[in-house]
């Protein structure tokens, strides 16, 4: 498990309408490897507070992190 704390700012390629979808307030039961990213209720942003799966990869995300 990764865990990481990044500004929603630097997230935009993880978090797009196009590749992630909320989850709801609680943290999701998953059956496979996946992605999920927390956004905290003061985070100023497009997006609600809660959970939201990605449809990329924990590979990626952690090569993301890596390179900022």
């Amino acid at each position: 498990m990764l865990r990481a704390v990044v500004p929603v700012a630097d997230l935009h390629n993880f978090l797009s309408k196009d590749n992630s979808k909320y989850v709801g307030k609680s943290f999701p039961k998953m059956k496979e490897a996946s992605t999920v990213i927390e956004v905290v209720p003061d985070e100023h942003g497009i997006w609600k507070a809660g959970f939201y799966r990605t449809t990329k990869g924990p590979l990626d995300f952690e090569d993301h992190i890596q390179g900022l």
